[in-house]
């Protein structure tokens, strides 16, 4: 027996394990005493799409009867529309400066005005003894557009709404149908 005896032993043992316990924090109180994550505080401009993409006319429709063994007709036809890229809510900037923010994060060029008495051209695959028709178009799409900046627990806060902006993605669009009779192009 040492000068601790028995006793002496179970003591020290029992003190270092709760000590050992004191030490070593729960995942509750880890989380709680964690510092607060910083999501930084400057305002940034985010696009997003809203909506789907929808199709408007800018010249009448051509149709033309493929009576040859050609499989392919040229379609030559003036627009007789003009269309533009704008705000239809809000439009709290500028057409030119929303078309640039779609433009950066779509890495997509946009139309900003089409004009009418342009001569726009399509090819179109009619097998013989069918018809085949043509509209031409531009192809819309929406785009919400807002000021926002992170604000407690990193959630985004909007500082202001821009609205949605209805920008020409694709000009020009050519509706087309092929058929034994006359059909009406689509979309």
């Amino acid at each position: 027996m040492n000068k601790f005896g028995t006793a002496g032993r179970v003591v020290a043992t029992t003190a270092l394990l709760v000590g050992a316990s004191v030490a070593i924090p729960t995942a509750a109180s880890a989380a709680a005493n964690a510092p607060q994550r910083s999501c930084g505080t400057d305002s940034f401009i985010t696009v997003e799409k809203y909506g789907t993409p929808y199709y408007k006319t800018i010249g009448s429709t051509a149709g033309k009867y493929n009576a040859g063994e050609t499989s392919t007709l040229k379609y030559a036809l003036k627009t007789t529309t003009s269309r533009s890229t704008s705000w239809t809510v809000g439009g709290g900037a500028s057409v030119g400066w929303g078309i640039g923010k779609v433009e950066a994060k779509f890495e997509h060029n946009v139309t900003k005005k089409t004009t009418k008495g342009v001569t726009v051209t399509d090819t179109l695959k009619v097998k013989s003894k069918n018809y085949g028709y043509v509209t031409p178009k531009v192809e819309y799409r929406r785009f919400n557009i807002r000021k926002e900046h992170y604000g407690a627990n990193c959630k985004v806060v909007v500082n202001q709404d821009y609205g949605v902006i209805d920008v020409i993605w694709t000009y020009p669009f050519f509706s087309e149908c092929v058929g034994k009779h006359a059909c009406t192009p689509k979309p």
